[in-house]
């Protein structure tokens, strides 16, 4: 949550220039001294404490420019120079007492040195080291010292330890404090100060919040009085740290009130310390705001108080030189050039914000602190993204690589390596993919070692970029190689490297499977005879599906629910592959596999594609390989493992599972074996199945014939028969027969006993979960719709569409689909008259979901919902819809060879002949009445044929003007 903080250590010069002019001068100074000097007991103590402040003038300088290891020997020397006996080992001889102020330091600050290099451990002896020898000093001077390397050691090791190591600190700390609160020294005061500040830090982190919050407040009531400016900063910084703490534990009004009360304390502060605590408070008060505006708040002078919060910042402290002070300056410029950005409020908000982000690059592009450098390179970023001009971003990105390229500061390489992407993204959409690819290897090759995971997934888009580049230029072999190891456990933490990895695993399994042979033309893998087709394993296949497995391997027990769907979803592909390649076998071991990685998984998108699995397998072993022994306990497995979906599509999927294992079963026992439909059923043999089959056929037959009194006695005895039972062969049966004859019934219009019938079937079937049940409850739906229109009963009829829709809009079983197609275009024409707007509605919603629909039933729906949305359209007098709607379907069905679309498109055409006048086309309004009229009999009523030939008399142009025409065409300039 706050990023934006003090350097750690702060430096102790302005800019490398001034550090490298102190260093000049110090070692200067040691030169002249140092033999003045030697030995250390014959100089005098002036002389010795000039060198002193020479050497610790020389080792913060080295420190400043990051020379740490330099910092090491200066302290040796020092060291070595006031105590030159102190490593004898028989009569060790030490510094005079004046000196050990000096050693104490000088071993303080080796220790950070060596912290810095990384001997965390080294600096940790040296730190104990000095407290024990030094533990019974009086000196204040040397004191000092002793606490210094106490809150060091306390750094250190809660820095590098577990929770018993902050534990052990923060007893540490107290001791610390008891010590040497009462020292009446201004650096040792100051030094406690920060003893109790890094014991307060340390409760937080041990999650005693409350203790924790006391300890900053007592701190801070403890300085507030005091005069001397370094308390005064301390005072200011408990404040601060207590403000941050409460923020972080959510009581975001009383920090921001805190935060109010430090700025109003200090507001007229000149020493740095206050200003850098100053400038924080301030800063955090405006990325309070931020989030607040990200977040939505309901506050309609959000955005004017977040504006007026930057300036806040921006106008005392834009002119400052401190690091901390100008890392909340570059934050809070950006900050205010996105808001200007986002809100747009004035014309003029966009030129602002790219206004303000040059003025931010002109001013502070030449900082020395890596974390201003890497605000400003995102202040530009912020920028650039947005264009939408790739050559304006390219030249963007490239003047940002110019200066900051060859910067090797760790905090900047993420973004370093985010700009080099982006790059090679703008010299793509330029064309200029040399270029780009160019650009793509110097990102690898500069970033792609990094331990930093955001860093790695800019190396990882990267990667896929440079296949998809590869692949456009059909260097396919290269395309692979670029997305080639991500198996690599680094940076597996970070859910975004991990999904941008998927990726590009997925798109290697993409390209390897547009390699491999496309599905075979004979999807049941026989031949004209009947004969098995046998297809050979190609090497591309083999190369995909072992893509696939370590893809699956990677991401199947992924804790992120989108990546083990984009492993789940490459598998069931794979699967999908096999069985169109005729691999059928490979193809039920693929679905086994994606069952046996997956099934356990809760998320609902992958229980469905597992759903799926099961349901493939069992088919292509019934179905495909006639095994239906092996595929029954596919389907129960199945059946077993989703007993409470409840989802359209899970329910659907369910539903085929039931219907096809009653087929499985049925398919067993026709092949004689021994099946058992459920030990709590009765009997029934093959021959009573036959008998039973062949009386509903019988009464099919009459039906059609219009015999549907005698049709009605066949399903009548089949009902009569099974009426009680559960077997699920006989309901399946039972079902049959009263849905057909519900028809008979209302083809003799007996529409109440009709109604009977379908109320019946609904009741009875309406919660069964098997697809053929579905579509026999959809059909009687469908048809007690029917009757309750012929009665008059129109609010009964449109609940009964309704509730058609609503179960069966999701479903992807065709035939459902039909029934709900069938249900929106009845109804729209029910309440056309009294409700034209929803009829539209309805009416588009089965062209836009049908029209370019596989299945000619559904395309049917389409075309007649067009034509009668036309027809509604021109009545109200909207001819410019009509006429589009009208279009859109001669346009996708103009071609259709099924005679029921195509005499839908020949009424759109009349519609069309009928709109176009009205909306001044009246040349293409002769157009469409002559393709009429020039149709085949038997393509257009006679009766219409002949209103149509009046209206194109009255339209068609006299003898003269096609005369006119035909000279003007004849005499008319050749382009």
């Amino acid at each position: 949550m706050h990023d934006i903080d003090r350097p750690d250590p702060s430096p102790r010069f302005a800019n490398p220039s001034t550090a490298a002019s102190a260093l000049a001068e110090a070692e200067a100074l040691v030169a002249r001294l140092l033999p003045l000097s030697t030995p250390a007991d014959s100089a005098s103590p002036d002389l010795q404490e000039h060198l002193a402040s020479a050497w610790f003038r020389q080792v913060e300088a080295l420190d400043s420019l990051g020379r740490t290891a330099e910092v090491v020997a200066v302290a040796d020397v020092l060291c070595a120079h006031f105590e030159p006996g102190a490593r004898d080992v028989l009569a060790p001889v030490f510094a005079p007492v004046a000196a050990w102020p000096w050693i104490a330091r000088a071993q303080c600050e080796k220790a950070r040195a060596l912290a810095a290099t990384g001997h965390a451990e080294a600096a940790l002896g040296l730190l104990r080291e000095v407290q024990r020898r030094f533990e019974q000093a009086q000196s204040l001077a040397l004191r000092e010292w002793i606490v210094a390397a106490g809150l060091e050691e306390a750094r250190l090791r809660a820095a590098g330890g577990a929770t018993f190591a902050r534990v052990d600190m923060v007893r540490h700390c107290e001791d610390l404090a008891r010590r040497f609160g009462g020292d009446d020294w201004p650096a040792t005061r100051v030094l406690v100060a920060r003893v109790r500040a890094a014991q307060a830090r340390m409760l937080a982190e041990l999650d005693y919040h409350e203790e924790a919050l006391k300890q900053y407040a007592a701190l801070h009531d403890d300085l507030q009085a005091v005069d001397e400016p370094a308390l005064k900063a301390q005072a200011a910084e408990a404040l601060h740290a207590h403000a941050r703490l409460l923020e972080t534990l959510g009581r975001n009004e009383e920090a921001r009130a805190l935060l109010r009360t430090l700025i109003d304390a200090h507001a007229e502060a000149a020493e740095p310390d206050r200003r850098q605590t100053l400038a924080l408070a301030r800063t955090d008060l405006a990325l309070a705001l931020q989030r607040d505006l990200l977040r939505g708040a309901q506050d309609e002078d959000l955005e004017e108080r977040l504006l007026a919060a930057c300036d806040a910042v921006l106008d005392p402290h834009a002119d400052s030189e401190d690091a901390t002070v100008l890392r909340c300056v570059n934050r809070i410029l950006r900050v205010k050039a996105q808001l200007l950005r986002d809100r747009e409020a004035e014309p003029d908000d966009e030129d602002r914000a790219d206004e303000l982000a040059e003025w931010q690059w002109s001013r502070y592009a030449g900082q020395a602190d890596a974390q201003v450098r890497k605000e400003l390179l995102l202040a530009m970023l912020d920028q650039l993204v947005p264009l939408d001009d790739p050559a304006r971003e390219l030249a963007g990105y490239r003047r940002l690589l110019e200066r900051f390229g060859d910067d090797r500061s760790a905090l900047l390489q993420p973004q370093l390596a985010r700009t080099r992407l982006l790059e090679a993204w703008a010299l793509r959409a330029l064309d200029r993919g040399d270029e780009a690819l160019s650009a793509l290897s110097e990102l690898d090759a500069l970033h792609a070692e990094s331990a930093d995971a955001y860093t790695r997934l800019q190396c990882v888009h990267g990667r896929i970029e440079r296949a998809r580049i590869l692949e456009a230029r059909g260097d396919v072999e290269g395309a692979l190689r670029a997305l080639e190891g991500w198996t690599e456990a680094r940076g597996a933490e970070d859910t975004a490297l991990r999904r941008a990895i998927a990726r590009a695993m997925d798109l290697r399994c993409d390209i390897l499977r547009a390699r491999a042979p496309a599905a075979h033309p004979r999807p049941n893998g026989k031949d004209e005879e009947g004969r098995a087709i046998e297809v050979a394993v190609t090497e591309a296949e083999h190369r995909f599906a072992a893509a696939v497995d370590a893809l699956v391997a990677r991401f199947a027990k992924d804790p992120a629910e989108d990546l083990r769907t984009i492993a789940v979803k490459a598998q069931y592909a794979l699967a999908a592959h096999w069985r169109g390649r005729l691999q059928f076998q490979r193809a039920v071991d693929a679905y086994a596999a994606l069952v046996q990685a997956f099934a356990a998984d809760t998320c609902a998108e992958v229980e469905g594609v597992v759903a799926s699995a099961y349901l493939n397998q069992a088919y292509a072993l019934m179905m495909l390989l006639e095994r239906e022994a092996d595929a029954l306990p596919v389907y129960d497995a199945l059946l077993a493992r989703f007993p409470n979906a409840t989802g359209a599509a899970m329910r659907d999927t369910l539903a085929k599972a039931a219907a096809s294992r009653l087929t499985c079963l049925n398919r067993l026992q026709r092949q004689g074996a021994a099946v058992n439909y459920g030990d709590q059923y009765e009997d029934l043999t093959l021959a009573q199945r036959d008998a039973i089959d062949a009386t509903i056929e019988r009464g099919r037959v009459l039906a059609v014939e219009g015999k549907h009194r005698e049709a009605i006695a066949c399903y009548d005895e089949v009902l009569q028969a099974h009426v009680e039972s559960l077997h699920p062969e006989l309901r399946r049966h039972y079902l049959d027969a009263m849905v057909r004859k519900g028809y008979s019934l209302g083809c003799l219009s007996q529409r109440e006993a009709a109604l009977a019938v379908n109320d019946e079937v609904i009741a009875r079937y309406g919660n069964e979960l098997s697809t053929s049940a579905e579509k026999d409850v959809a059909l009687a739906m469908s048809n007690r719709a029917v009757q309750l229109d012929k009665l008059g009963r129109r609010a009964e009829e449109l609940q009964t569409y309704d509730a058609i829709i609503v179960r069966w809009a999701r479903s992807d079983v065709a035939y459902l689909r039909e029934r709900v197609a069938n249900a929106r275009y009845c109804k729209a024409i029910t309440i056309a008259d009294t409700d034209l707007d929803a009829a539209l509605a309805l009416y588009g919603h089965v062209i836009d979901t049908c029209l370019r629909a596989p299945e000619v039933a559904l395309r049917t729906y389409a075309a007649k919902s067009s034509v009668n949305r036309g027809v509604r359209l021109r009545k109200a007098g909207r001819y410019e819809e009509a006429v589009a709607c009208c279009e859109a379907l001669v346009e996708a069905c103009g071609e259709e060879a099924d005679k029921g679309i195509a005499a839908q498109v020949v009424k759109a055409r009349i519609g069309l002949a009928r709109s176009y006048g009205h909306v001044g086309q009246v040349e293409r309004q002769v157009e469409t009445l002559e393709l009429l009229l020039a149709l085949p009999a038997g393509k257009i009523d006679e009766g219409l044929r002949t209103e149509l030939r009046a209206e194109y008399q009255q339209l068609r142009p006299s003898p003269l003007v096609k005369a006119a025409r035909a000279l003007g065409a004849l005499f008319a300039p050749k382009k």
